[in-house]
């Protein structure tokens, strides 16, 4: 896998999950977009999928955000 990857984000789904369409990730967390919930969601969702430590480096306020190993 090459970082950076851009991954667009549902948030208020019943579980969390990871998975591509039409060749780009999309990934559906169970937090809210509210006070930061669904970025710590993510970060912590992801870095774990990964086994590497991540962060947004583009996107915080929106649904497509790009992600980079720390």
């Amino acid at each position: 896998m090459e970082f950076p990857i851009e991954v667009k984000v549902r948030t208020n789904c019943s579980t969390n999950k990871l998975f591509l369409k039409d060749d780009k990730y999309v990934v559906e967390l169970n937090a809210k977009p509210k006070n930061n919930e669904a970025n710590l969601e993510l970060i912590k969702f992801l870095s774990k999928k990964f086994k590497m430590k991540l962060r947004i480096i583009r996107g915080f306020k929106s649904r497509m955000k790009l992600i980079d190993v720390v």
